[in-house]
């Protein structure tokens, strides 16, 4: 374990100063960056400067022909796509990591269709910099991905299960409750894989037709599943020397 590196994917508001400028031991960085950020490239050998005069924004790089755009296939909404992305290698920033070396990784739009017949639609381009010099794009572009299920899992815990939206009295139960929840809900997630698997199976229930694709269980999924044997098993419910029952958690999910 100590000799992995962590590498941290972050959106914009992680692309700042105080993170880029301060090197931590065996933590790398990949965030997103805004398309006007003024990089620049080092200054020529032999050079009295630190920074070439010539400055560059990530999207001068997205429409400049010189650098090309490379070809890839990564995991991305449940089906593996075609991505286009082009990367600048010794890119400066001056104004944020100072004269710590980045790369530059300018994906292209993600065409899409609202339906199947409906006209092409397009995403907006994303400028990643990375501290990270060695690993390949591919594997950086599939973590950057992979980092929306975290927005996913944030989603979980504040619609489903809401966290900071419980009503306490005890002025310490304010920072203790969000992370009695969030603990629970870590723990309703390892017992998932470890029981069911990573993927939905014919333990969850019928999803309706317009997700009958969906291959993850959602927070929602779980907790219904949770329930269950409150319903189905009253003699293991019983054995456990639980208080509460079916009908109480139904009237609870439902205030």
């Amino acid at each position: 374990m100590q000799t992995k590196t962590l590498l941290i994917a972050g959106d914009g508001s992680f692309c700042n100063r105080t993170l880029f400028r301060t090197p931590l031991d065996r933590v790398e960085l990949l965030c997103r960056t805004r398309a006007d950020v003024r990089l620049c490239a080092p200054a020529p050998p032999g050079s009295r400067r630190r920074y070439a005069q010539k400055k560059f924004t990530p999207e001068q790089v997205r429409h400049d022909e010189a650098v090309l755009w490379q070809r890839v296939k990564l995991w991305h909404g449940g089906r593996r796509r075609q991505l286009r992305y082009k990367e600048v290698e010794q890119v400066l920033w001056q104004s944020g990591a100072g004269t710590r070396q980045l790369r530059l990784l300018v994906v292209a739009p993600i065409p899409y269709r609202r339906t199947k017949r409906g006209r092409l639609y397009y995403r907006r381009s994303a400028f990643l910099l990375t501290t990270d010099p060695v690993t390949p794009a591919r594997q950086l572009l599939q973590v950057y991905l992979d980092r929306w299920e975290m927005e996913l899992n944030h989603r979980d815990e504040k619609t489903t299960l809401g966290v900071g939206q419980a009503q306490v009295w005890s002025p310490k139960s304010v920072a203790r409750q969000p992370a009695l929840v969030v603990a629970a809900y870590s723990a309703l997630l390892l017992a998932s894989l470890e029981a069911y698997g990573a993927t939905r199976n014919e333990a969850y229930r019928l999803l309706p037709k317009w997700r009958r694709k969906s291959q993850r269980p959602s927070c929602l999924d779980l907790v219904i599943l949770l329930r269950q044997p409150w319903h189905e098993r009253p003699k293991t419910v019983a054995a456990l020397d639980s208080h509460t029952s079916y009908q109480q958690m139904i009237l609870s999910a439902a205030a």
